[in-house]
């Protein structure tokens, strides 16, 4: 009786760190800075960006830097890396960090982990 009760006690466990890990439970700075992406990259799409909105990029930028994770899956949901890029073209054309925003932004990942699924056009 013992032994099913160990089992069934670390089967809860397994299923209680389970969801603990799908949770992914983040600190109010991270979700934060995610909303204010989503936001300034609504702007660009609207054409609605100003140039004053530059701090509130490199600050959510750099928040969201810290955790890669979340980082990718912004990026391949908004296109991240173009849609700054863009912001700087339309405001601040002669910026050093440009050219790598724009080489960066030509290389998207097909997924979160950057594993390309699919036709790779091989020549056999």
């Amino acid at each position: 009786m013992d032994n099913i009760i160990l089992w069934g006690g670390l089967v809860l466990v397994i299923a209680l760190l389970t969801y603990l890990n799908q949770k992914q439970r983040y600190s109010s700075s991270v979700k934060f800075a995610y909303r204010e992406l989503r936001e300034l990259a609504q702007k660009i799409g609207d054409g609605q960006s100003s140039n004053t909105d530059l701090s509130r990029w490199e600050e959510a930028l750099a928040e969201l830097e810290k955790h890669p994770n979340e980082f990718n899956k912004l990026e391949n949901e908004l296109g991240l890396r173009s849609t700054f890029a863009s912001y700087l073209e339309r405001h601040y054309p002669h910026d050093t960090r440009l050219p790598a925003l724009q080489e960066a932004a030509a290389h998207r990942k097909d997924s979160v982990w950057g594993i390309r699924i699919g036709d790779y056009n091989s020549k056999k």
